[in-house]
């Protein structure tokens, strides 16, 4: 499980910049649309960052409690 985790954080850390690019480039800008209204600002550099990091934690947590679960489902 401990190769699994390592492998998982490590695949997060390398495609992060990358998914922040093409997120900033427009790929799922309904996320930062409403940020962007908010803030009355045409940018999409701090929107996308802000929303990316979101979506990035929140795989993290769901991986987190999945592998949790799933070691602690073994006896």
């Amino acid at each position: 499980m401990g190769g699994l985790r390592r492998g998982f954080y490590l695949i997060l850390g390398f495609t992060f910049p990358g998914f922040w690019a093409f997120h900033a480039g427009g790929l799922m800008s309904g996320l930062y649309f409403p940020l962007q209204k908010i803030f009355h600002t045409k940018a999409t550099g701090w929107p996308s960052f802000f929303t990316a990091v979101l979506l990035y934690l929140g795989s993290i947590v769901l991986f987190e409690l999945f592998a949790r679960a799933w070691k602690n489902a073994r006896p």
